[in-house]
């Protein structure tokens, strides 16, 4: 295998990406949106920087701790204990940002953003990608490493193996982004399943390096977000914003507010499985939904399917 292309920048392709890389394999990684990190994402304001996507990260495998050893010494991480944790794991977050964690992962890698890949075919010379910017390719070996929904689409028709991409199920999640001109009147940072409607309301601006305005990340609860799925932008902030209404009580003026939507959030069945492979071990498939609902499990994922095309 001289190159391969990775689909997806999130953990789990960058991961598998920066693996191949150090065993000399070319690699070509296509990323859709303009940022890295997949649901590790910051969104910036005038007033200062929400990470919208995962709130903080734990390291229980040894190599997934060296890994975010690496970052913290970086500068690119650093522990975050806020009021109403739960637990005494540490929690970990990105530094300018939750897709700092990814920084070293994506260092020296060939990524091309904003560009999304359509349809895996075959030819003589290995596989070639349609993209919404033309074919790409040919690679000798291809990893999607993208939701379970979006990968089982790519590959349905290349191995009964990816079969079992459909049993994985993701929940969706709708995310209110929220500046106020002074404190919200809460004294936790972190609310875990606080009321009816919200799964995590964060206080973003409580994390380190986070500067500007008092800033909330809320999560919508699974069901609400299935109900409200298809609200555009502005109508995901202003429903949000009420059901945190309920929590908070009277809130500050709002300076700044956009919404989210999470189609494929989070992992409610995983396959229990660290990557599927196929096409004489050229083909892999691998995210969060291989292992489980943690960035963690992502990481692992995108490692174990680079191996299992090396080995």
């Amino acid at each position: 295998m001289k190159n391969c292309a990775v689909i997806g920048a999130g953990m789990a392709g960058l991961a598998a990406a920066a693996e191949l890389k150090r065993a000399g394999v070319e690699t070509v990684v296509f990323e859709k949106s303009r940022g890295l990190g997949g649901r590790l994402a910051t969104r910036r304001f005038a007033a200062g920087s929400a990470d919208h996507g995962a709130q903080y990260v734990t390291a229980r495998d040894e190599r997934f701790q060296a890994l975010m050893q690496q970052t913290v010494f970086a500068g690119h991480a650093t522990g975050w204990a806020p009021t109403g944790k739960i637990g005494n794991e540490p929690w970990l977050v990105g530094l300018d940002g939750m897709s700092g964690l990814v920084r070293p992962l994506a260092g020296g890698l060939e990524i091309v953003r904003q560009t999304q890949i359509e349809r895996i075919g075959t030819t003589s010379e290995g596989y070639a990608l349609q993209s919404d910017r033309g074919p790409q390719g040919p690679f000798d070996a291809v990893i999607v490493a993208v939701p379970a929904p979006q990968a089982g689409p790519l590959l349905k028709a290349h191995g009964r193996p990816f079969d079992e991409i459909s049993a994985a199920r993701l929940q969706p999640t709708l995310t209110g982004l929220f500046a106020f001109d002074g404190p919200v009147p809460l004294d936790n940072d972190f609310h875990p399943e606080p009321a009816a409607g919200i799964a995590t309301a964060v206080r973003n601006s409580s994390k380190p390096g986070r500067n500007g305005a008092e800033c909330w990340i809320v999560h919508a609860s699974h069901d609400w977000s299935r109900h409200n799925l298809e609200a555009d932008r502005d109508e995901i902030a202003a429903k949000v914003l009420d059901v945190f209404r309920r929590l908070a009580g009277d809130l500050p003026p709002l300076v700044w507010q956009s919404g989210h939507r999470w189609r494929h959030a989070a992992v409610e069945v995983s396959l229990g499985a660290p990557c599927l492979v196929a096409g004489d071990r050229r083909l892999a498939a691998c995210g969060d939904w291989c292992l489980g609902p943690r960035v963690e499990a992502a990481f692992l994922s995108g490692h174990a399917a680079a191996r299992a095309l090396l080995d």
